[in-house]
């Protein structure tokens, strides 16, 4: 199975980097100056959507509690306190003063990597996202609602654990080669979202929101 965004290095360096520079979250890891930047706003907007997330929890906490659902409350706190731990996780992180922020150039395969790594974090926010929705359902219709419960509880354990993996590989660059294989639907998303952002090669800025932003403001929320 290829990588498009492989690919398509291989085949024009001119366009990967116009790629990047067009993906706010990931673009300025092209430029050293940047790079805390970058990563800065990519684990705010994740921690901002685990937050939201967080709401939408006790709110169905609260649908438990009017509806008779008492059995079901100790899980969804639990889950409810891994949410809050994560978040607050992904924003206060703090990196030393090595490794791949502070790289004076980096490779093609580790920007590769590093992408994966980003696409593959918005991936597994979006399924807490849906989980939540799920979850929601069960809570309405009163019907599944443990199974729904334990399902959050996996993707957050999912989510945490590529967490744990992107922040060691920042710190370390040899640990970018545990870059998650990530769904190709996923990687023709992030790459049609960076070519939305530019226009004849030319950095929008923040003429339009960011791939990670657009897809966790969704419009069902």
């Amino acid at each position: 199975m290829t990588n498009p965004f492989v690919d398509l290095a291989k085949d024009n360096m001119g366009t990967i980097e116009r790629l990047l520079k067009g993906l706010p979250i990931v673009r300025g890891y092209v430029d050293k100056e940047l790079r805390r930047e970058a990563d800065y706003r990519l684990r705010q907007t994740i921690a901002a959507t685990l937050e939201a997330e967080k709401q939408r929890m006790y709110d169905l906490q609260k649908k438990l509690l009017k509806g008779g659902g008492l059995l079901y409350m100790d899980d969804l706190d639990s889950a409810v306190t891994r949410v809050q731990k994560l978040a607050d996780r992904v924003k206060t992180a703090s990196y030393g003063y090595a490794g791949l922020l502070d790289a004076v150039k980096i490779q093609e395969d580790q920007l590769d990597a590093l992408h994966r790594f980003d696409v593959g974090l918005a991936a597994r926010t979006y399924e807490v996202q849906t989980a939540v929705d799920a979850l929601g359902t069960a809570v309405d219709e009163k019907s599944g609602i443990g199974n729904a419960i334990d399902s959050l509880s996996d993707k957050l354990a999912e989510l945490n654990r590529l967490y744990d993996a992107r922040h060691k590989a920042v710190e370390d660059p040899s640990a970018l080669a545990a870059a998650p294989v990530v769904e190709k639907e996923w990687m023709e998303a992030a790459d049609t979202a960076a070519e939305s952002t530019t226009s004849d090669g030319e950095d929008k800025g923040e003429e339009k929101e960011g791939f990670f932003k657009r897809i966790f403001d969704r419009d069902d929320k």
